[in-house]
């Protein structure tokens, strides 16, 4: 695992492309705002969920922690950069 700044370095820039390609798709093709305020509306609470997170369970190592976070977060993106793929068609 990469150092927790270098993930959160990540995170934030990630949320930046990702809101960025959204309000371009949405000035692009105005036919499809309301899908892509859906979209900055997912990825805001990614962001906030993920950057934010809490260590609920004190059992878990901050390395499982962290590997479970970096899972959930990569896969949630994915999903929402598909769809965002999907809207620019």
């Amino acid at each position: 695992m990469a150092s927790k700044r270098d993930f959160k370095k990540d995170v934030d820039a990630v949320f930046a492309t990702v809101i960025e390609e959204c309000m371009f798709t949405g000035d692009f093709f105005p036919e499809k705002s309301e899908m892509v305020e859906k979209l900055i509306d997912e990825a805001i609470a990614l962001y906030n969920d993920t950057r934010f997170a809490v260590k609920l369970d004190e059992k878990m190592s901050c390395k499982a922690f962290y590997n479970g976070l970096i899972t959930n977060y990569v896969a949630k993106m994915s999903d929402i950069l598909t769809k965002l793929n999907d809207a620019q068609k």
